[in-house]
């Protein structure tokens, strides 16, 4: 009994010490203008109170909508770090695949919130039209440290106390 309820902290405990790796699904997520612009879809993900992001990778499949080039889509995260998925590819893309990482100097505020707008740089091809967007099966990962664990890890140390509390009996 002792070594069940041992056993289920030890994996708690490493549960929670390896909430360090959190995938955002940002299929859909569209850019219209230039940071800040009203139009532009912005996503805030809890990621935790004084969280720190050490890295920041992607995995995207792109359109732009023409005359737009794949190298214009930004990724702005709390508006102090960008991520610009294709650097140097001046083509209007159809569901094109770009995949990479970069270091990241990310700390959380109190709120724990992170804010990651989509947006164009250079130029904004369609005022008042959609630019760019993701498509279907685009992730950002990220990774670091102190980040809030995630409703599946939760559920499954909720389980390991079903299963502690009917080994007792």
């Amino acid at each position: 009994m002792k070594k069940t309820i041992a056993l289920a902290a030890v994996v708690a405990a490493a549960g929670l010490a390896n909430a360090d790796t959190l995938v955002i699904d940002v299929s859909g997520a569209q850019s219209w203008g230039f940071q800040g612009d009203a139009m532009n879809e912005v996503m805030n993900v809890l990621v935790g109170a004084g969280a720190s992001i050490t890295n920041i990778a992607w995995d995207v499949n792109m359109t732009t909508v023409s005359p737009s080039w794949a190298d214009e889509n930004t990724m702005g995260f709390n508006g102090l770090e960008v991520v610009q998925p294709a650097p140097g590819d001046t083509n209007t893309v159809s569901n094109a695949n770009y995949a990479g990482s970069q270091g990241s100097g990310l700390v959380m505020d109190g709120t724990g919130m992170l804010s990651i707008e989509f947006y164009e740089v250079g130029f904004d091809d369609i005022a008042g039209g959609v630019d760019s967007f993701y498509e279907a099966g685009s992730t950002v990962t990220l990774s670091g440290t102190g980040f809030v664990p995630t409703p599946g890890s939760l559920a499954v140390l909720g389980l390991g106390g079903l299963v502690a509390g009917r080994r007792r009996r």
